[in-house]
């Protein structure tokens, strides 16, 4: 399976808007890079791979590059991916509704 990329224009936008010229909380530097990739956040069930109907939350890492102190920002709400298309979702569930 091919690796998911962002659109990081719009998630560099997104950041402009919402953080402005933001410094890292921790160590006060305002240095940041952002991850090409997006990773999905799952809720913990005692280490066990629940697969099936699983809230999923797709994220991009940003991190401070003085400290390494990491946000995560939604990748869907910043537009840095696509919202799923409802066929794409049956499709990955296994869905034939």
């Amino acid at each position: 399976m091919e690796k998911k990329k962002i659109d990081t224009q719009k998630l560099i936008n997104h950041l402009n808007q919402k953080w402005g010229q933001v410094k890292c909380p921790l160590c006060n530097h305002g240095q940041w890079n952002i991850s090409d990739t997006v990773y999905e956040l799952r809720e913990y069930n005692d280490g066990n791979m629940v697969i099936g109907n699983v809230p999923i939350v797709p994220v991009v890492p940003v991190t401070c590059m003085n400290c390494g102190n990491t946000v995560l920002v939604n990748a869907l709400l910043s537009e840095a991916v696509a919202q799923p298309k409802k066929d794409d979702k049956k499709e990955k569930e296994g869905g034939d509704e």
